[in-house]
């Protein structure tokens, strides 16, 4: 009950106004949070979600992608949050968010397969921006993101390369 009562003062100490931005960042959340909040419907007019540094991992992607709450969602930025491939590859092939437009996983774990869930799926034809700076895939994903058919027309497509 206790975290319960905490997400709730988060949201109304966070949110704008008229309900449309929510700021979480480093809030330290966790995955219990984060599921928590996943299920609130104060979410519902969400349309900016600034959700770093939260320590959700995985299971805490999973969580907003099958969320019923974020349907309305058009940015999520979710860097520095361990998310790694199965993280990946939940927010990659999820239909709950369809107006999102950018996505930042800037600072995670993501491999060669999370890159690849975000280049094979036709959710991935939605985004004007996927920022995947610094995470941890190699040439593989590299080639799978570049020759993506489904994120030919993403305008920034942002990943780091030595």
């Amino acid at each position: 009950m206790k975290n319960k009562n905490r997400i709730d003062q988060l949201i109304k100490d966070n949110i704008s106004e008229d309900g449309t931005v929510l700021n979480l960042r480093e809030k330290y959340i966790g995955l219990r949070g984060t599921i928590e909040l996943s299920k609130k419907e104060a979410l519902n007019r969400v349309k900016i979600l600034v959700y770093s540094g939260n320590q959700c991992g995985d299971e805490g992607a999973e969580a907003f992608a099958v969320s019923p709450h974020l349907s309305n969602l058009e940015n999520l930025n979710m860097n520095h949050n361990e998310i790694g491939d199965d993280g990946a590859f939940a927010l990659a092939n999820s239909s709950n968010l369809p107006n999102l437009k950018i996505l930042s996983i800037f600072g995670n774990v993501i491999g060669d397969a999370g890159a690849k869930a975000f280049a094979s799926s036709p959710e991935s034809k939605k985004y004007n921006k996927l920022d995947l700076y610094k995470n941890q895939f190699g040439n593989e994903g590299i080639k799978a993101l570049n020759e993506s058919e489904n994120l030919k027309n993403c305008e920034e497509l942002e990943y780091y390369v030595e």
